[in-house]
């Protein structure tokens, strides 16, 4: 229960986070600041479109896909059993919720964090919550090759544990078929 606790304040400040960043880029930044030249500088950009810019005005599409994801890691992350896997999921919820009260308030996403000649190579510009979706992905991946197949993913009696344990729990314990029943005449 305790990790709960703490995992979803993380979330809820980084998603606090985000939004301060944004509004200060916003309010404060009009050309740039080159912080390394050459290599970083704070931007700010209008994202109508999601990562790398693909799907751009596509911002109402955009919304709903981002609350039904949110809404289906968030169900996820109430049944995890592991910390690991809790702070995966909340961080995944936590840059999707980022993002949307930016596409909902706003109409587009603030970008503000641009690499730029990396190794030759301009990195799209982005902010706190997809930090946080990239660092829960990274974690989620990690934990599926690593640490699931030795742990169950859920607590046992919720639906996800149900839903993705129902067949292995059956193949595992086999119910003896029931005897015929005898005529209690013979």
């Amino acid at each position: 229960m305790v990790s709960y606790i703490v995992i979803s304040i993380i979330c809820l400040l980084l998603i606090a986070a985000d939004q301060i960043t944004k509004y200060l880029v916003v309010t404060n930044v009009t050309t740039g600041i080159d912080v390394i030249p050459g290599f970083f500088r704070i931007v700010c950009w209008r994202n109508t479109g999601a990562a790398w810019g693909i799907f751009s005005n596509a911002t109402a599409v955009l919304s709903i896909v981002s609350i039904v994801v949110a809404a289906l890691v968030i169900f996820a992350y109430v049944q995890a059993d592991s910390a690991f896997l809790k702070l995966c999921l909340g961080l995944l919820a936590a840059g999707a919720i980022g993002n949307v009260i930016d596409r909902i308030r706003l109409g587009y996403v603030t970008d503000f964090l641009s690499f730029y000649n990396l190794f030759g190579y301009e990195f799209p510009a982005f902010n706190v919550a997809d930090i946080c979706v990239t660092a829960g992905s990274i974690g989620l991946i990690i934990y599926l090759i690593f640490i699931s197949s030795k742990k169950k993913a859920f607590r046992e009696g919720t639906p996800l544990y149900k839903f993705l344990y129902k067949e292995k729990a059956k193949a595992e314990n086999p119910e003896k078929p029931a005897e015929p029943e005898q005529d209690a005449g013979e």
